[in-house]
């Protein structure tokens, strides 16, 4: 079986939606392209349009370092539904969303001058209009599936016009997100049900690498491909606040947003890398491994 892993990071604002401080991405980027030059290996950025137009710099950076350069909506909104409260976002309407996803690949096209080909929606949050917006601007791959919130598929495939959930014949292709499906485990007790994020930074390598094992030996009943895809984030590779004070209040943060992050975050992903190559795992961006999918 061959094994291949997506490094997918998510080029927003600190802290996903609460902070509006891009210092993750000025300062947090050059820190993962060091380690992946490091090991050779590839990888897919995922801006905003709001963090490309503030550090058009960075953009340039991936691009100059031979990585993908790919979308995350246009302000770090919800494209989707929203699978639990967020006190300080609300879902944008549906008909808003295929002209914020094009203004947010016009915006990557524009600094690159390459055709962005790969999505992943903020905290996974998807719904059918943004699927179809997605066929419709012509993305080719879609990183938002959460197996952790649906456990439907557990591999990529391509999902139906009426209900996106479903395999049909978009020609979209869905990467689902690896969340870990051992149920002799509580991963919940981590932090949220069996999600992947932020285990590598909370418990590191050795925990990750042992526990997504599981997942690819499930894969592997059904296919001659394993794939793992990962969501991670430049501020978690710098330190993060406990609090940030703004005029009408104070948002404390759950230890999990900011435990970890900086020099912690970079040597357990370092150690992740180099554990995951002296395995066999194949690391490929999503723009690539469209054309390992298809052509399996």
């Amino acid at each position: 079986m061959k094994k291949y892993i997506i490094l997918g990071f998510d080029m927003e604002t600190d802290i996903g939606s609460y902070l509006k401080t891009y210092n993750g991405v000025s300062q947090g980027t050059a820190t993962i392209v060091e380690i992946l030059k490091k090991h050779s290996i590839s990888a897919t950025f995922l801006f905003t349009g709001d963090s490309a137009a503030a550090h058009p710099e960075i953009v340039k950076l991936v691009l100059n370092e031979g990585f993908e350069v790919g979308c995350h909506s246009l302000k770090h909104e919800t494209v989707g539904k929203a699978n639990f409260n967020m006190p300080n976002d609300s879902p944008i309407l549906e008909e808003e969303i295929e002209y914020r996803l094009k203004l947010n690949k016009e915006r990557i096209n524009k600094l690159t001058h390459v055709e962005p080909v790969s999505f992943r929606a903020p905290r996974l949050w998807q719904g059918q209009g943004q699927i179809g917006s997605l066929e419709k601007i012509g993305f080719k791959v879609d990183l938002s599936y959460s197996v952790a919130s649906y456990e439907k598929q557990i591999l990529p495939y391509h999902p139906s016009k009426d209900d996106w959930l479903e395999k049909g014949d978009m020609n979209l292709l869905e990467i689902p997100n690896f969340a870990f499906l051992d149920s002799r485990h509580n991963y919940g007790k981590y932090f949220c049900k069996n999600d992947q994020w932020p285990l590598l930074r909370l418990l590191g390598s050795k925990f990750m690498y042992e526990h997504m094992k599981y997942v690819v030996e499930k894969q592997a009943e059904s296919s001659d491909i394993g794939i793992l895809l990962f969501y991670l984030h430049p501020w978690e590779f710098i330190r993060m606040p406990k609090k940030y004070v703004y005029d009408e209040g104070t948002f404390h943060f759950r230890p999990e947003l900011y435990k970890n992050s900086g020099s912690k975050m970079k040597n357990e992903f370092d150690k992740f890398i180099s554990l995951s190559l002296t395995e066999g795992y194949t690391f490929t961006s999503a723009r690539d491994f469209i054309e390992i999918w298809e052509n399996r």
